[in-house]
């Protein structure tokens, strides 16, 4: 019977499959069966109560709220992200663009730089008192006085997405640039020949090549930023009144603030489906860009 498993390559594979067993199914399933059941750090025991935890959940305001600020996020965060990073990249392709690694070097440093670091020097950037942000906007005359950009309901959202903007559009950018480098010069030149202008190529040419590449990155950062708090836990903590509180940081203040587990294990099982559903989608192109 072993020798059979060994034959058919089951035996290389079956250490690695049981370590994926144990790490990260057994936790998934765990959390998903506990979103059924009352648990808190104060019971013994938890009791099994069906369905009345996430109807608890969807009564929950606050929750109601995370899942709207997640939507604003993830889709406010990936929009700036592929948009900036895929205009960078068109613009580093470009031949008569000199000093393109040093750019490049230049462009990676937000990437590199870990994110609760960025999150400290931003924090000190958008102070109200005396951020650097404030000062260029008076000088520039844009605002007229300080403002409050992480204490004000209105803009804190939008000042952390641009934060997470500046961390992941360089990865952005690399994936665009790689897929550029694989457009056919002949495509390009037979286009040239017969005459298609910059705005012809691009349609005809550049975008057939590279928009499946476009497509599993915007998935692949959606699926990221869907699970993704950090800049939010260090620079705002979800407030003010919950204004930037995602699922994510909702499920973590549950947990480990309320001591909740059973209601952070209900939330969880919403943001896993979230992110299952996305992920399918991801899986999918992806499956469709390796047949052609």
């Amino acid at each position: 019977m072993l020798r059979k498993i060994k034959r058919s390559g089951a035996g290389y594979v079956l250490p690695a499959v049981l370590v994926v067993a144990v790490v990260m199914l057994y936790p998934l399933f765990y959390t998903l069966i506990m979103g059924f059941f009352n648990n808190t750090l104060f019971m013994q025991t938890p009791v099994f109560c069906g369905i009345s935890q996430y109807k608890k959940l969807f009564g929950d305001k606050a929750f109601i709220g995370s899942i709207g600020n997640t939507l604003l996020w993830t889709f406010g965060s990936v929009f700036f992200q592929f948009g900036l990073g895929f205009i960078m990249a068109l613009v580093l392709h470009q031949p008569f663009v000199k000093g393109k690694t040093f750019i490049r070097i230049l462009l990676m440093i937000p990437w590199v730089t870990p994110s609760i670091i960025g999150s400290v020097v931003w924090k000190w950037m958008y102070n109200a008192d005396y951020g650097i942000i404030n000062f260029i906007f008076c000088s520039l005359g844009i605002i007229e006085k300080n403002q409050t950009w992480l204490s004000n309901p209105k803009v804190a959202m939008w000042s952390v997405i641009a934060v997470n903007t500046w961390k992941m559009f360089p990865f952005i950018l690399l994936m665009i640039e790689a897929a550029l480098q694989s457009v056919s010069k002949d495509l390009k030149e037979a286009a040239v020949i017969d005459g298609a202008n910059i705005l012809d190529i691009f349609k005809n040419v550049t975008w057939p090549s590279i928009a499946a590449t476009c497509y599993s990155t915007i998935l692949l950062m959606i699926i990221w930023t869907l699970n993704a708090f950090t800049f939010i836990y260090a620079m705002t903590e979800g407030g003010p009144a919950h204004k930037t509180e995602v699922m994510a940081m909702y499920i973590y203040k549950r947990a480990f603030m309320d001591y909740d587990f059973g209601m952070a294990s209900a939330a969880s099982a919403v943001l896993f489906v979230l992110s299952m559903s996305v992920s399918l989608v991801y899986l999918y192109l992806t499956r469709e860009k390796e047949g052609k």
